[in-house]
């Protein structure tokens, strides 16, 4: 299994930075990431704050301040093979790649993995 870590405490720095600069209410700033106030109270509080909002909630946030999640994030391999969530991870940080995009491309990865499992198991059987 591998640990995805993310640095709230930098992304909570970017998130202060545009909210002062646009001068936005936290109201305002969260309607336009697309989430709750109460979210981006807990991703401004950094790494604070022991209850850390979903990595769909962070990766818009980072999205909103122009960054790709791989600045924010690092992946540490415990075993040698990467699981099919550090491939969803890796797709969502991709900063060409619309959101949209990368969801229909973890969807492709996540059908894929389990038809080969199938496929698999019957070969085996």
């Amino acid at each position: 299994m591998s640990d995805v870590s993310v640095d709230l405490d930098k992304l909570a720095t970017h998130l202060k930075n545009k909210i002062k600069d646009q001068e936005l209410s936290l109201r305002a700033a969260a309607d336009e990431i697309g989430f709750g106030a109460a979210t981006l109270v807990r991703l401004l509080q950094g790494a604070e704050n022991e209850n850390a909002p979903d990595l769909t909630s962070v990766n818009k946030a980072v999205q909103w301040v122009g960054r790709s999640l791989s600045e924010f994030s690092t992946v540490s391999l415990g075993k040698k093979n990467a699981t099919i969530a550090d491939v969803e991870v890796q797709l969502r940080a991709l900063p060409d790649l619309q959101p949209q995009d990368a969801e229909v491309l973890v969807a492709m990865v996540r059908a894929s993995y389990e038809h080969a499992k199938k496929v698999r198991s019957k070969k085996r059987s």
